[in-house]
Protein backbone atom coordinates (compact mmCIF):
# COMPACT_ATOMS: atom_id res chain seq x y z
CA UNK A 1 0.00 0.00 0.00
CA UNK A 2 1.58 3.37 -1.05
CA UNK A 3 1.58 6.35 1.25
CA UNK A 4 2.61 9.68 1.35
CA UNK A 5 4.50 10.91 4.55
CA UNK A 6 5.25 14.40 5.16
CA UNK A 7 7.73 14.87 2.03
CA UNK A 8 5.96 12.77 -0.69
CA UNK A 9 6.54 9.14 -1.11
CA UNK A 10 9.51 8.30 0.11
CA UNK A 11 11.11 4.18 0.94
CA UNK A 12 14.02 1.61 -0.10
CA UNK A 13 14.72 1.47 -3.05
CA UNK A 14 13.53 -1.95 -4.55
CA UNK A 15 11.11 -2.77 -1.73
CA UNK A 16 9.04 0.14 -1.43
CA UNK A 17 10.30 2.49 -4.21
CA UNK A 18 10.19 0.58 -7.41
CA UNK A 19 10.15 0.87 -11.56
CA UNK A 20 6.57 -0.94 -11.07
CA UNK A 21 5.46 2.09 -8.75
CA UNK A 22 7.18 4.92 -10.86
CA UNK A 23 5.20 3.58 -13.74
CA UNK A 24 2.06 3.34 -12.10
CA UNK A 25 2.73 7.26 -10.48
CA UNK A 26 3.60 8.06 -14.04
CA UNK A 27 0.09 6.90 -15.41
CA UNK A 28 -1.85 7.79 -12.58
CA UNK A 29 -0.15 11.79 -13.43
CA UNK A 30 -0.54 11.89 -16.93
CA UNK A 31 -4.20 13.14 -17.03
CA UNK A 32 -3.36 16.17 -15.83
CA UNK A 33 -2.11 16.58 -18.80
CA UNK A 34 1.88 18.63 -18.71
CA UNK A 35 4.36 17.09 -16.12
CA UNK A 36 7.63 18.60 -15.17
CA UNK A 37 10.36 15.82 -14.10
CA UNK A 38 13.45 16.59 -12.09
CA UNK A 39 15.89 14.47 -9.65
CA UNK A 40 18.64 14.16 -7.48
CA UNK A 41 22.35 12.39 -8.25
CA UNK A 42 20.92 8.95 -6.63
CA UNK A 43 22.05 5.83 -9.05
CA UNK A 44 18.19 4.48 -8.67
CA UNK A 45 17.19 8.14 -9.84
CA UNK A 46 17.61 7.46 -13.95
CA UNK A 47 15.40 4.31 -13.51
CA UNK A 48 13.01 5.79 -11.51
CA UNK A 49 12.83 8.61 -14.17
CA UNK A 50 12.66 6.93 -17.33
CA UNK A 51 10.34 4.14 -15.83
CA UNK A 52 8.27 7.68 -14.73
CA UNK A 53 8.38 9.25 -18.05
CA UNK A 54 6.67 5.81 -20.01
CA UNK A 55 4.28 5.76 -17.40
CA UNK A 56 2.88 9.43 -18.68
CA UNK A 57 3.75 8.90 -21.92
CA UNK A 58 1.99 5.87 -22.17
CA UNK A 59 -0.86 7.22 -20.85
CA UNK A 60 -1.04 10.31 -23.57
CA UNK A 61 0.05 13.03 -21.09
CA UNK A 62 3.26 15.19 -21.56
CA UNK A 63 6.59 15.14 -19.84
CA UNK A 64 9.12 18.34 -19.55
CA UNK A 65 12.66 16.55 -18.17
CA UNK A 66 15.15 19.47 -16.46
CA UNK A 67 17.73 16.46 -15.21
CA UNK A 68 19.36 16.43 -12.18
CA UNK A 69 18.40 19.48 -10.30
CA UNK A 70 17.25 20.80 -6.48
CA UNK A 71 13.82 20.85 -5.20
CA UNK A 72 13.11 23.85 -5.13
CA UNK A 73 14.62 24.67 -9.14
CA UNK A 74 12.47 21.67 -10.05
CA UNK A 75 9.02 23.74 -7.95
CA UNK A 76 10.34 26.81 -9.71
CA UNK A 77 9.96 25.04 -13.04
CA UNK A 78 6.52 23.47 -12.06
CA UNK A 79 5.58 27.04 -11.90
CA UNK A 80 7.17 28.39 -15.19
CA UNK A 81 5.27 25.69 -17.25
CA UNK A 82 1.85 25.35 -15.31
CA UNK A 83 2.44 22.07 -14.64
CA UNK A 84 2.39 19.50 -12.03
CA UNK A 85 6.04 18.56 -10.82
CA UNK A 86 7.10 15.64 -9.84
CA UNK A 87 11.19 15.70 -8.06
CA UNK A 88 12.78 12.07 -7.33
CA UNK A 89 14.55 12.09 -4.12
CA UNK A 90 15.53 11.17 -1.12
CA UNK A 91 16.43 14.52 -0.02
CA UNK A 92 18.47 13.79 3.20
CA UNK A 93 17.86 10.22 3.52
CA UNK A 94 20.46 7.27 2.61
CA UNK A 95 21.70 6.40 -0.78
CA UNK A 96 19.27 3.26 -0.73
CA UNK A 97 16.31 5.78 -0.64
CA UNK A 98 14.29 7.25 -2.97
CA UNK A 99 10.65 8.50 -3.73
CA UNK A 100 9.08 10.91 -5.67
CA UNK A 101 7.55 14.34 -4.61
CA UNK A 102 4.56 16.25 -5.80
CA UNK A 103 4.35 19.92 -6.91
CA UNK A 104 1.15 21.71 -8.04
CA UNK A 105 1.27 24.39 -10.98
CA UNK A 106 2.10 26.86 -8.29
CA UNK A 107 5.20 25.12 -7.21
CA UNK A 108 3.74 24.41 -4.21
CA UNK A 109 3.44 20.66 -2.94
CA UNK A 110 0.16 18.98 -3.38
CA UNK A 111 -2.14 18.90 -0.14
CA UNK A 112 -3.18 15.68 1.42
CA UNK A 113 -6.89 15.71 -0.39
CA UNK A 114 -4.63 14.90 -3.82
CA UNK A 115 -2.15 12.41 -2.15
CA UNK A 116 -5.15 10.85 -0.75
CA UNK A 117 -6.37 10.32 -4.54
CA UNK A 118 -3.29 9.40 -5.20
CA UNK A 119 -2.80 6.82 -3.02
CA UNK A 120 -6.60 5.36 -3.84
CA UNK A 121 -5.77 5.24 -7.68
CA UNK A 122 -2.04 3.38 -7.16
CA UNK A 123 -3.61 0.49 -4.83
CA UNK A 124 -6.46 0.51 -6.89
CA UNK A 125 -3.88 0.09 -10.05
CA UNK A 126 -3.93 2.37 -13.07
CA UNK A 127 -4.44 0.44 -16.42
CA UNK A 128 -2.15 1.38 -19.26
CA UNK A 129 -3.04 1.09 -22.37
CA UNK A 130 -0.94 2.76 -24.78
CA UNK A 131 -1.30 3.36 -28.56
CA UNK A 132 0.86 3.80 -31.21
CA UNK A 133 -0.90 7.12 -32.35
CA UNK A 134 -1.51 8.82 -28.86
CA UNK A 135 1.72 8.42 -26.65
CA UNK A 136 2.44 11.27 -25.31
CA UNK A 137 5.46 13.36 -25.83
CA UNK A 138 8.14 14.67 -24.00
CA UNK A 139 11.10 17.21 -24.24
CA UNK A 140 13.92 18.62 -22.70
CA UNK A 141 14.75 22.44 -20.74
CA UNK A 142 17.73 23.27 -19.74
CA UNK A 143 17.24 26.32 -18.52
CA UNK A 144 15.60 25.33 -15.22
CA UNK A 145 19.30 25.69 -13.16
CA UNK A 146 20.00 29.48 -14.93
CA UNK A 147 16.60 30.61 -13.92
CA UNK A 148 17.39 29.44 -10.66
CA UNK A 149 20.23 31.35 -10.09
CA UNK A 150 18.85 34.68 -11.55
CA UNK A 151 15.60 33.93 -9.04
CA UNK A 152 18.18 33.81 -6.26
CA UNK A 153 20.83 36.42 -7.24
CA UNK A 154 17.73 38.80 -7.37
CA UNK A 155 17.04 38.20 -4.07
CA UNK A 156 20.36 38.67 -1.82
CA UNK A 157 22.15 42.17 -1.71
CA UNK A 158 24.78 41.09 -4.42
CA UNK A 159 26.71 44.41 -4.47
CA UNK A 160 27.48 44.33 -0.93
CA UNK A 161 28.76 40.13 -1.80
CA UNK A 162 30.98 41.47 -4.71
CA UNK A 163 32.39 44.54 -2.44
CA UNK A 164 33.86 41.81 0.64
CA UNK A 165 34.41 38.73 -1.78
CA UNK A 166 33.92 36.28 1.07
CA UNK A 167 35.93 32.84 0.53
CA UNK A 168 33.07 30.07 0.85
CA UNK A 169 33.40 26.28 0.96
CA UNK A 170 30.44 24.67 -0.11
CA UNK A 171 29.77 20.68 0.63
CA UNK A 172 27.06 19.98 -2.11
CA UNK A 173 27.41 16.38 -0.71
CA UNK A 174 27.60 15.05 -4.34
CA UNK A 175 24.09 16.03 -4.83
CA UNK A 176 22.15 17.63 -6.47
CA UNK A 177 23.55 20.98 -5.12
CA UNK A 178 26.56 20.45 -7.02
CA UNK A 179 25.25 21.38 -10.56
CA UNK A 180 24.50 25.27 -8.86
CA UNK A 181 25.19 26.55 -5.77
CA UNK A 182 29.17 26.74 -6.63
CA UNK A 183 28.22 28.62 -9.82
CA UNK A 184 25.82 30.35 -7.68
CA UNK A 185 28.26 31.93 -5.33
CA UNK A 186 30.66 32.62 -8.05
CA UNK A 187 28.43 34.87 -9.82
CA UNK A 188 27.51 36.29 -6.41
CA UNK A 189 31.19 37.19 -5.95
CA UNK A 190 32.65 34.58 -3.79
CA UNK A 191 36.02 32.91 -3.84
CA UNK A 192 34.51 29.41 -4.01
CA UNK A 193 36.00 25.95 -3.07
CA UNK A 194 33.83 23.39 -3.62
CA UNK A 195 33.73 19.93 -1.96
CA UNK A 196 32.16 16.84 -2.63
CA UNK A 197 30.75 18.44 -5.91
CA UNK A 198 30.85 15.58 -8.29
CA UNK A 199 27.18 14.15 -8.78
CA UNK A 200 28.00 10.63 -9.39
CA UNK A 201 25.53 9.46 -6.76
CA UNK A 202 28.31 8.13 -4.94
CA UNK A 203 28.10 9.32 -1.52
CA UNK A 204 31.48 10.66 0.16
CA UNK A 205 29.32 11.69 3.39
CA UNK A 206 25.92 11.07 4.93
CA UNK A 207 23.33 12.97 3.23
CA UNK A 208 22.45 14.59 6.42
CA UNK A 209 24.45 17.78 6.79
CA UNK A 210 24.65 17.31 10.35
CA UNK A 211 27.69 17.30 12.74
CA UNK A 212 29.31 14.17 12.44
CA UNK A 213 28.93 13.90 8.38
CA UNK A 214 30.51 17.55 7.97
CA UNK A 215 33.65 16.85 10.40
CA UNK A 216 35.42 17.11 7.61
CA UNK A 217 34.38 20.08 5.94
CA UNK A 218 34.29 21.61 9.13
CA UNK A 219 37.52 21.32 9.67
CA UNK A 220 38.69 22.76 5.99
CA UNK A 221 36.78 25.78 6.73
CA UNK A 222 39.25 26.54 9.37
CA UNK A 223 42.10 25.12 7.73
CA UNK A 224 41.61 27.27 5.06
CA UNK A 225 40.68 30.39 6.35
CA UNK A 226 36.96 30.40 5.09
CA UNK A 227 34.84 33.42 6.07
CA UNK A 228 32.03 30.66 6.26
CA UNK A 229 31.08 26.99 4.52
CA UNK A 230 27.82 25.72 3.21
CA UNK A 231 26.53 22.38 3.62
CA UNK A 232 23.61 21.12 1.48
CA UNK A 233 21.72 17.81 1.69
CA UNK A 234 20.64 15.46 -1.30
CA UNK A 235 17.89 17.65 -3.05
CA UNK A 236 19.80 21.00 -1.90
CA UNK A 237 16.57 22.12 0.02
CA UNK A 238 18.34 22.38 3.23
CA UNK A 239 21.25 24.22 3.89
CA UNK A 240 23.16 24.34 7.19
CA UNK A 241 26.27 26.58 8.12
CA UNK A 242 29.39 26.80 9.19
CA UNK A 243 31.58 29.90 10.63
CA UNK A 244 34.66 30.85 10.56
CA UNK A 245 35.97 28.61 13.10
CA UNK A 246 34.85 25.62 11.61
CA UNK A 247 32.00 24.98 13.82
CA UNK A 248 27.99 24.97 12.93
CA UNK A 249 25.94 27.35 14.11
CA UNK A 250 23.46 24.71 15.57
CA UNK A 251 20.31 24.31 13.84
CA UNK A 252 18.19 26.08 16.29
CA UNK A 253 20.52 29.00 16.57
CA UNK A 254 20.64 29.46 12.72
CA UNK A 255 16.85 29.48 12.20
CA UNK A 256 17.20 32.43 14.92
CA UNK A 257 19.52 34.34 13.26
CA UNK A 258 17.68 33.92 9.84
CA UNK A 259 14.56 35.50 11.79
CA UNK A 260 16.40 38.11 13.36
CA UNK A 261 17.70 39.17 10.12
CA UNK A 262 14.62 39.04 7.81
CA UNK A 263 12.35 40.97 10.37
CA UNK A 264 15.36 43.60 10.47
CA UNK A 265 14.77 43.84 7.28
CA UNK A 266 10.60 44.26 7.17
CA UNK A 267 8.66 43.33 9.92
CA UNK A 268 6.06 40.91 10.03
CA UNK A 269 5.22 36.82 10.90
CA UNK A 270 7.19 34.28 10.73
CA UNK A 271 6.29 30.86 10.79
CA UNK A 272 8.34 27.47 12.19
CA UNK A 273 8.19 24.18 13.61
CA UNK A 274 6.88 22.45 16.56
CA UNK A 275 10.26 21.06 16.86
CA UNK A 276 11.32 25.11 16.93
CA UNK A 277 13.81 25.90 20.01
CA UNK A 278 13.35 28.57 22.54
CA UNK A 279 15.89 31.16 20.80
CA UNK A 280 13.64 30.72 17.47
CA UNK A 281 10.83 32.42 19.76
CA UNK A 282 12.60 34.81 21.65
CA UNK A 283 14.72 35.97 18.52
CA UNK A 284 11.41 36.52 16.57
CA UNK A 285 10.34 38.95 19.84
CA UNK A 286 13.21 40.65 20.24
CA UNK A 287 13.54 41.27 16.11
CA UNK A 288 9.61 42.99 17.11
CA UNK A 289 7.99 40.18 14.73
CA UNK A 290 5.46 37.53 15.57
CA UNK A 291 5.70 33.56 15.84
CA UNK A 292 3.51 31.23 14.19
CA UNK A 293 3.77 27.50 14.96
CA UNK A 294 2.68 24.52 12.90
CA UNK A 295 3.47 20.68 12.79
CA UNK A 296 6.49 19.67 11.23
CA UNK A 297 6.76 19.67 7.42
CA UNK A 298 7.83 22.26 4.53
CA UNK A 299 4.45 21.67 3.43
CA UNK A 300 2.66 22.81 6.46
CA UNK A 301 5.02 26.03 6.80
CA UNK A 302 4.52 26.92 3.12
CA UNK A 303 0.79 26.85 3.60
CA UNK A 304 0.49 28.99 6.87
CA UNK A 305 3.39 31.18 5.11
CA UNK A 306 0.79 31.94 2.71
CA UNK A 307 -2.57 32.04 4.57
CA UNK A 308 -0.86 34.64 6.76
CA UNK A 309 0.83 36.40 4.29
CA UNK A 310 4.44 35.72 6.45
CA UNK A 311 7.84 36.73 5.81
CA UNK A 312 9.58 33.72 6.42
CA UNK A 313 9.19 30.36 7.29
CA UNK A 314 11.74 28.06 8.65
CA UNK A 315 12.21 24.33 9.89
CA UNK A 316 15.12 23.46 12.51
CA UNK A 317 16.85 21.46 10.17
CA UNK A 318 18.00 23.92 7.60
CA UNK A 319 14.80 24.26 5.27
CA UNK A 320 14.20 27.80 4.65
CA UNK A 321 10.91 29.42 2.52
CA UNK A 322 11.66 33.08 1.82
CA UNK A 323 9.18 35.82 0.34
CA UNK A 324 9.51 36.44 -3.02
CA UNK A 325 11.51 33.27 -3.61
CA UNK A 326 10.02 29.44 -4.38
CA UNK A 327 6.99 28.78 -2.46
CA UNK A 328 9.11 25.46 -1.18
CA UNK A 329 12.44 25.51 0.76
CA UNK A 330 15.39 26.44 -1.01
CA UNK A 331 19.02 25.25 0.34
CA UNK A 332 20.68 27.49 -2.56
CA UNK A 333 18.84 30.75 -1.24
CA UNK A 334 19.60 30.38 1.90
CA UNK A 335 22.99 29.96 1.48
CA UNK A 336 23.19 32.48 0.07
CA UNK A 337 21.33 34.66 2.30
CA UNK A 338 24.05 33.62 5.22
CA UNK A 339 26.67 34.84 2.80
CA UNK A 340 24.80 38.21 2.72
CA UNK A 341 24.73 38.16 6.08
CA UNK A 342 28.51 38.00 6.68
CA UNK A 343 28.64 40.45 4.20
CA UNK A 344 26.88 42.66 5.79
CA UNK A 345 27.17 42.21 9.32
CA UNK A 346 30.51 40.45 9.94
CA UNK A 347 31.50 36.81 10.99
CA UNK A 348 28.83 34.95 11.86
CA UNK A 349 30.78 33.60 14.57
CA UNK A 350 30.40 36.29 16.55
CA UNK A 351 26.70 37.06 15.25
CA UNK A 352 25.78 33.66 16.72
CA UNK A 353 26.72 34.84 20.41
CA UNK A 354 24.22 37.20 20.23
CA UNK A 355 21.60 34.10 19.97
CA UNK A 356 21.11 32.66 23.71
CA UNK A 357 20.41 28.92 23.35
CA UNK A 358 19.74 26.69 26.05
CA UNK A 359 20.54 22.63 26.45
CA UNK A 360 18.35 20.34 23.75
CA UNK A 361 18.97 17.04 22.63
CA UNK A 362 17.38 15.68 19.79
CA UNK A 363 17.69 11.45 18.81
CA UNK A 364 15.55 9.01 16.76
CA UNK A 365 14.78 5.33 17.33
CA UNK A 366 15.02 2.63 15.00
CA UNK A 367 10.92 1.13 14.75
CA UNK A 368 9.86 -0.82 12.10
CA UNK A 369 6.27 0.07 12.80
CA UNK A 370 6.36 3.60 13.81
CA UNK A 371 2.48 4.20 13.94
CA UNK A 372 1.78 1.02 16.11
CA UNK A 373 4.97 2.15 18.07
CA UNK A 374 3.16 5.76 18.60
CA UNK A 375 0.06 3.91 19.98
CA UNK A 376 1.68 2.22 22.61
CA UNK A 377 4.37 5.52 23.69
CA UNK A 378 2.08 8.26 23.51
CA UNK A 379 -0.50 7.33 26.44
CA UNK A 380 2.89 6.39 28.29
CA UNK A 381 3.98 10.15 27.33
CA UNK A 382 0.96 11.69 28.82
CA UNK A 383 1.18 9.67 31.98
CA UNK A 384 4.77 10.06 32.54
CA UNK A 385 4.89 13.96 31.88
CA UNK A 386 2.69 16.78 34.26
CA UNK A 387 2.25 20.07 31.61
CA UNK A 388 0.23 21.54 28.65
CA UNK A 389 -0.14 18.48 26.03
CA UNK A 390 -0.37 18.53 22.51
CA UNK A 391 -0.98 15.94 20.45
CA UNK A 392 -1.10 18.03 16.77
CA UNK A 393 1.97 16.12 15.96
CA UNK A 394 3.00 13.28 18.01
CA UNK A 395 3.14 14.30 21.24
CA UNK A 396 4.55 17.51 22.98
CA UNK A 397 4.47 18.56 26.81
CA UNK A 398 5.53 22.14 27.77
CA UNK A 399 6.52 22.85 31.03
CA UNK A 400 7.62 26.01 32.97
CA UNK A 401 11.21 25.04 32.27
CA UNK A 402 11.41 23.14 29.03
CA UNK A 403 9.46 20.85 26.83
CA UNK A 404 9.68 17.08 25.13
CA UNK A 405 8.28 16.00 21.75
CA UNK A 406 7.68 12.35 20.67
CA UNK A 407 6.72 11.51 17.42
CA UNK A 408 7.48 9.27 14.52
CA UNK A 409 8.96 10.53 11.24
CA UNK A 410 7.25 11.02 8.13
CA UNK A 411 10.39 10.08 6.17
CA UNK A 412 11.67 7.37 7.87
CA UNK A 413 11.26 4.26 10.14
CA UNK A 414 12.04 6.17 13.10
CA UNK A 415 10.86 7.41 16.15
CA UNK A 416 12.06 11.05 16.98
CA UNK A 417 12.24 12.32 20.74
CA UNK A 418 13.39 16.33 20.73
CA UNK A 419 13.92 17.84 24.41
CA UNK A 420 15.40 21.11 25.17
CA UNK A 421 15.23 22.98 29.07
CA UNK A 422 16.43 25.80 30.52
CA UNK A 423 18.90 23.93 32.81
CA UNK A 424 21.26 20.69 31.98
CA UNK A 425 20.14 19.02 34.67
CA UNK A 426 15.89 19.43 33.74
CA UNK A 427 16.74 18.37 30.40
CA UNK A 428 19.02 15.09 31.31
CA UNK A 429 15.83 14.32 33.23
CA UNK A 430 13.09 15.10 30.60
CA UNK A 431 14.97 13.54 28.05
CA UNK A 432 15.87 10.05 29.87
CA UNK A 433 12.34 9.89 30.89
CA UNK A 434 10.86 10.27 27.19
CA UNK A 435 13.58 7.96 25.59
CA UNK A 436 13.16 5.02 28.75
CA UNK A 437 9.51 4.66 27.13
CA UNK A 438 10.44 4.90 23.90
CA UNK A 439 13.07 2.06 24.38
CA UNK A 440 11.03 -0.24 26.08
CA UNK A 441 7.81 0.38 23.45
CA UNK A 442 8.88 -0.04 20.28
Amino acid sequence: MVKFGTSGIRGRFGTEITASLAIQLGACLAEKGRIVVGRDTRTSGVLLENALVSGITAAGGEVVRIGIAPTPTLALAAKKFSATGVMITASHNPPDYNGFKLFNSLGEEIGSEEEKMIEEKLDRGVKIEAKWDAIGREIRDKAAIYEHIELVLGLVDAAAIRKKGPKVIVDCGNGAASIIMPYALRQAGCKVIAVNAEPSGFFARGLEPNEENLRQTSEMVKAVGADLGIAHDGDADRAVIIDENGELLGLDAQLAMMCGEILHEKKGLVVSTIEAGLCVKEAVEKAGGKLAITKVGSLWCAREMKKQKAVFAGEPCGEYIFSGGTPVPDGILSGLKFVELFCKKGKLGSLREKIKPYPMRRAKYAARDKEAAMRKIAPEIKKAFKGKVSDEDGIRTDFEDGWVLVRASGTEPIIRITAEAKSEEKLKEIFGKAEGIVRRLI
